[in-house]
Parts: structure tokens; C-alpha cells; sequence
């Protein structure tokens, strides 16, 4: 699949957006939105590791942070 944008839906620009469009639902279809939110959000990111796009996040200046630890010797909850 290429990853692009699809105008069949409304594409935000910020998370106050989202959180604003998803707060119009009922509990119930908030809790659906944003159980598919994650997981497209979690699809984008391993799509993007694959090209090997840098996803640490970055201050304001720019520079990457410091990591305490080696991401390889975190462990994965399931």
C-alpha cells in the first residue's frame, strides 16, 4: 500500500483537531476513533522506521535528545 493522503477523509493538521473531532462522538465511537487513530499512528511509524526515518522526537533548537539507554535493550510489554 503507498502510504498517501485519501480524500474520502478529512485530514487534520494538529492534535487539538482531532481531540476536538473525536470529543463531537459518543463515548463509545470516541473510544473506536482513537483505538483506530493508534493503530494508523503505530502503521505510519513502522512504515517510516522501515526508509529508516529518524522518529526521536527533537527539541526546540532542533538537536536530537540524549537517550539514557540503548532503544535496543528496551523491552516491549504484550
Amino acid at each position: 500500500m503507498k502510504l498517501a493522503k485519501n480524500n474520502f477523509v478529512v485530514t487534520f493538521k494538529t492534535e487539538k483537531e482531532v481531540s476536538d473531532y473525536f470529543n463531537m462522538h459518543i463515548p463509545e465511537e470516541q473510544r473506536l476513533l482513537w483505538l483506530g487513530f493508534f493503530i494508523a499512528n503505530n502503521f505510519i511509524a513502522e512504515r517510516l522506521e522501515q526508509e529508516k526515518v529518524d522518529l526521536r522526537p527533537t527539541d526546540v533548537k532542533g538537536a536530537k535528545f540524549k537517550l539514557k539507554q540503548d532503544p535496543a535493550s528496551w523491552k516491549t510489554r504484550r
